[in-house]
C-alpha cells in the first residue's frame, strides 16, 4: 500500500471493526486487493523476532465470499516463509473458522512467543476474549 491508499484502508478497516493502531506506520507491509483502483481488501504482516503476526485481514463485506481474503492471506504467508519465519499468529473474535480452513490452529495465549506477545494487539490492541491461532511451516 501507498500512503494515498490510507484513507481508503482506514475506511475499510472501520467498516470491517478492526483497529486502525499502527497500520498507518506500516504501509510498506500491508498488502491490499483492488478492483478498479478501489481498495476491496487488505492485510498486514508484522515481523517479530520469533515469528510474524498477521492482522488487519479485512475485505469488503460486498467482496467477502470471493477468496479475496484467502489470496490475501496466502500472500502474507508466502512472503514470511520467504523471509524465513517458521510461524505467523494471529488474534480473531469473529473469524476463527475462516482461518481454520488456512491452517491456522487455536493456541493458548502463554503458547506464543516473548517477542510476538509483545505487540500491541496483545497487551491492548485486541480483548483478551480474542482466540490466538498459529499456523507453522
Amino acid at each position: 500500500a501507498r500512503g494515498e491508499d490510507w484513507p481508503m484502508l482506514r475506511q475499510l478497516l472501520q467498516t470491517c471493526g478492526l483497529t486502525e493502531a499502527g497500520v498507518a506506520a506500516q504501509l510498506d507491509r500491508v498488502r491490499v486487493a483492488t478492483w478498479q483502483g478501489r481498495i476491496v481488501g487488505m492485510a498486514l504482516l508484522e515481523r517479530y523476532a520469533e515469528g510474524g503476526l498477521l492482522r488487519s485481514v479485512a475485505v469488503e463485506p460486498a467482496w467477502q465470499r470471493r477468496s479475496i481474503g484467502r489470496r490475501l492471506v496466502e500472500t502474507m504467508l508466502e512472503e514470511a516463509r520467504r523471509e524465513g519465519l517458521s510461524q505467523v499468529f494471529l488474534l480473531t473474535e469473529t473469524a476463527a473458522d475462516f482461518f481454520a480452513r488456512l491452517g491456522f490452529v487455536p493456541i493458548a495465549r502463554e503458547e506464543v512467543p516473548a517477542s510476538v506477545r509483545a505487540a500491541p494487539q496483545f497487551t491492548h490492541l485486541c480483548p483478551v476474549s480474542s482466540q490466538v491461532m498459529r499456523r507453522i511451516f
